[in-house]
């Protein structure tokens, strides 16, 4: 098992996707209070973070650091 954050980092996505994807049964994981951890198993190998999804994401981020910059 590893936390939701090092399987997140190792499939490049943001942990909050992981955690989505836990949610949908796309991913097996076990909850410990507040904390997830993921099941090393063939669905976390073939899961693959939505590439939609992590784009609009990352232009969000891009887009609200630049607004910060400028104030």
């Amino acid at each position: 098992m590893i936390p939701a954050k090092d399987a997140a980092k190792q499939k490049g996505c943001t942990r909050a996707a992981v955690i989505a994807a836990i949610h949908r049964e796309e991913i097996d994981a076990e909850r410990f209070g507040n904390a997830w951890a993921i099941i090393e198993n063939s669905k976390l190998e073939s899961w693959t973070p939505s590439e939609k999804h992590q784009g609009a994401a990352r232009a969000r981020w891009s887009t609200s650091k630049a607004k910060k910059s400028r104030k």
